[in-house]
């Protein structure tokens, strides 16, 4: 291995064990492992800026914008007035709503997008009725991982893949959503167990949440119906965006715009106050850190040792991609880590002689399921994590970790469950 693949791989390490301990934020520990890696010219600087996702970071910067004006309303609390009084105040009936509704909206939109949309109205729903909001936002960010790999555009690993091999959404809803909703239904039923010590309420709760009248909780009506608007045309430029060919951070950022633009609400305040500074430098140096990890052959040099390792076992070699990749994005980002694999899932199917579709299938379902294992799996994981923190609750490295890493060893396991029956039973 050469000094600059080992590089890499040390500062690699040494991000995720600052972040792990505590000890460093993690803006500052990704900002640090990237400054260092190009100072000692282990990956040039100009190259590096080529490995930040823009598209990630820009869509982060357009709906963080259009958020911050939604909270000004009021509009999430009253989401989360309705939401409590729908399903009675009871807990666990809650808790199965927030992880359903996550879900479902991450198969149509971005996860990301998702997240920035729900965690206002958990955050809210969580102070109604006075109970812990750390399971509750856990929840929300596993569920929007699992139903992300539902579909071609709820995940930014499913539209990398579907763009290299051709799949359209279809083949993606005969593929994978039945696995997501497999997986959805068995994690939510852990979920459950898990943290059924933190599901209590009490009656005096109960109480205020009926008395509440939930249509005065709308502080300026105005402006919800103009940052409302901004909010549906963005959605509905983030389902054609591949039709007129402009990126979903483009559509993000030409919405938060143009509303800045028409509402009586100071855009420099908003830029500085709602858009989450440290989680876009977080980003962009993590992916500065992959792109080194990419550029030096590390992660090439681990799928060629793999390859010579099943050859002559077309099952072993699903399971090794589902595995391999699902605990890899555990701790790397799961988009720059589907960016590179694509082309490892290709070269395996003809050093085997097996078709590419069913390795390409297990590389979707590893990269977005694996996303649950830690802060950096996900950027959605990143999202709740620091509005959670903004909100009053701070969610620990090793504490999302704890309950993560369970649910990647669970949906894993269904999914294998899931590919055996489906492309080795059924021969599909």
């Amino acid at each position: 291995m050469t000094f600059s693949a080992l590089a890499s791989t040390a500062v690699f390490a040494a991000t995720i064990i600052a972040i792990a301990m505590g000890k460093m934020q993690r803006s500052v520990a990704s900002l640090l492992g990237a400054s260092l890696l190009m100072a000692f010219h282990v990956i040039p600087a100009e190259k590096a800026v080529t490995y930040i996702d823009f598209n990630t970071i820009g869509l982060l910067m357009g709906m963080m914008i259009i958020v911050g004006v939604l909270a000004r309303t009021g509009v999430f609390q009253y989401v989360a007035v309705k939401t409590v009084k729908f399903t009675g105040g009871n807990v666990r009936l809650t808790f199965v709503a927030v992880i359903a509704v996550t879900a479902f909206l991450s198969a149509f939109l971005d996860n990301v997008t998702t997240v920035l949309l729900i965690s206002p109205v958990v955050i809210s729903l969580v102070d109604l009725i006075d109970v812990n909001p750390v399971p509750f936002l856990l929840g929300e960010a596993f569920a929007s991982n699992i139903g992300g790999a539902a579909t071609l555009v709820g995940d930014p690993p499913n539209i990398i893949i579907g763009s290299f091999a051709g799949f359209s959404f279809m083949d993606f809803i005969l593929n994978l959503t039945p696995a997501s909703v497999l997986v959805l239904v068995i994690v939510c039923g852990w979920l459950l167990f898990h943290f059924r010590k933190e599901f209590t309420v009490s009656e005096t709760s109960a109480e205020r949440i009926a008395q509440v009248d939930e249509s005065r909780l709308i502080r300026d009506p105005l402006l919800m119906r103009r940052a409302s608007g901004a909010m549906l045309l963005v959605l509905a430029g983030f389902a054609v965006h591949h039709l007129i060919h402009l990126p979903a951070s483009v559509v993000a950022l030409l919405g938060a715009s143009l509303l800045l633009a028409v509402v009586p609400v100071s855009g420099d305040e908003v830029v500085h106050r709602d858009i989450e500074w440290p989680t876009i430098i977080f980003f962009a140096s993590l992916f500065i850190i992959v792109g080194a990890l990419r550029e030096t052959g590390v992660i090439t040099a681990v799928s060629n040792i793999m390859a010579a390792m099943l050859q002559g076992h077309p099952f072993l070699a699903l399971l090794a991609v589902l595995w391999f990749s699902g605990l890899s994005c555990c701790f790397i980002n799961n988009v720059a880590f589907s960016a590179t694999f694509v082309f490892v899932a290709r070269d395996l199917a003809l050093s085997l002689g097996m078709a590419a579709s069913p390795l390409y299938w297990a590389l979707a379902l590893g990269a977005c399921l694996g996303g649950n294992g830690s802060f950096l799996g996900s950027a959605a994981n990143v999202i709740v994590a620091d509005m959670a923190e903004k909100g009053g609750s701070r969610i620990s490295f090793q504490t999302f970790m704890g309950a993560g890493l369970k649910v990647v060893l669970i949906s894993l396991s269904v999914a294998s469950v899931y590919i055996m029956i489906r492309w080795v039973l059924l021969g599909g």
